[in-house]
């Protein structure tokens, strides 16, 4: 079995942030046993093939289909995204306008994440969540504004989720951000993921949304006004049966809130943990 290296593709870099710092040292507080999170977007991009053609003749006849084709296997990171595809699914509304057999959702930049030591993945993803099971949710068409409808009669409306797999790429965790905004939004983004708290396994998500009854961009100096942007705490905790609970506290950093940078946020737990806020 040859092992082949991927053709050269976009890496699913650590953008957001410059570095992944403990704020342990900055909290002063006291380490728990086990208790550990990190993150990393040391992916591994390698991945093996077996029935390569080993010659012009062999190439030739796979083309031709009188040849089997090669059989590669995923790489760890094709391999989150098929499962964050999967969960997507099975909990996303809207429907994609391309294809009305596929339900709608968008994948952000996700992270290797070490918790308690054990291997798991985060993946941040867009979509609709839905308000009961068999909820179904078509986008209108529209020209000029975009009216953000269902042709079911719904608003259409998108949420920013976390997902949690471990190292078999299952899920584990799941948790819809909650955004305690006045008005139906639309999330587009996730600009920043970081650990807040590295000794107590609380991690940072900035999250970028708009109101959908707003007045949108017309032109491309608008693109961008009227977007928000706040940054949630979310404490993980592992449970014995592998299953990770993700509980969403908003007691310092409040919701909503402004805090669009995960600088930002570390600081402002800093004031809190020390009573200056």
């Amino acid at each position: 079995m040859k092992r082949t290296k991927k053709p050269t593709k976009p890496r699913r870099l650590d953008w957001a942030f410059a570095q992944v710092l403990t704020a342990a040292a900055w909290l002063s507080l006291p380490m728990l046993a086990h208790a550990d999170v990190k993150l990393s977007s040391d992916w591994d991009e390698n991945y093996t093939c077996t029935g390569s053609p080993r010659n012009l003749i062999e190439l030739a006849e796979m083309q031709q289909g009188r040849r089997p084709r090669s059989v590669c296997t995923r790489t760890e990171n094709e391999k989150v995204r098929d499962a964050a595809a999967r969960s997507a699914t099975a909990r996303a509304a809207s429907l994609r306008r391309s294809d009305p057999t596929q339900r709608q959702f968008w994948n952000a930049l996700g992270f290797k994440m070490k918790l308690d030591g054990r291997q798991h993945y985060l993946e941040p993803i867009l979509f609709m969540t839905k308000s009961r099971p068999d909820e179904v949710c078509t986008p209108s068409d529209y020209t000029g504004q975009p009216t953000y409808r269902c042709d079911e009669g719904q608003r259409y409306t998108m949420d920013c989720h976390v997902l949690i797999f471990n190292d078999k790429f299952e899920e584990v965790g799941y948790h819809r951000i909650e955004v305690k905004e006045p008005y139906q939004f639309y999330c587009n983004a996730v600009p920043a993921i970081g650990v807040g708290d590295a000794a107590h396994n609380l991690v940072l998500v900035t999250v970028q949304y708009f109101p959908i009854d707003r007045k949108h961009a017309s032109t491309i100096a608008e693109v961008g006004q009227g977007w928000s942007r706040m940054t949630v705490a979310l404490r993980l905790k592992l449970q014995e049966d592998g299953r990770v609970r993700i509980t969403q506290e908003d007691d310092c950093l409040a919701n909503p809130n402004r805090i669009d940078t995960i600088p930002e946020a570390r600081r402002q737990l800093r004031r809190c943990a020390t009573g200056k806020q």
